[in-house]
């Protein structure tokens, strides 16, 4: 006998996800991947959580393309 599966949660904006550690951020990609597929399995509408991952791996991506370019700078590689 399976559990039911969750789906309440409050929509972050982009305040939340600003002062979220990498590590939150990753956190919370896995949590909404997770959502997504589950959603699909249970034939309901993901659009909501898969807006919320794009959201959150839009920061991930900014933040890794903001460290390497700090990095790049300190380096000298301009």
């Amino acid at each position: 006998m399976g559990h039911k599966f969750n789906f309440d949660f409050v929509p972050l904006n982009r305040d939340d996800i600003t002062v979220m550690s990498n590590e939150d951020i990753q956190k919370n990609i896995i949590k909404f991947k997770r959502m997504i597929r589950e959603a699909k399995t249970m034939n309901q509408d993901a659009t909501h959580f898969e807006i919320e991952y794009c959201y959150l791996d839009h920061e991930r991506q900014m933040r890794l393309r903001s460290e390497k370019f700090v990095k790049q700078y300190r380096r000298g590689d301009r």
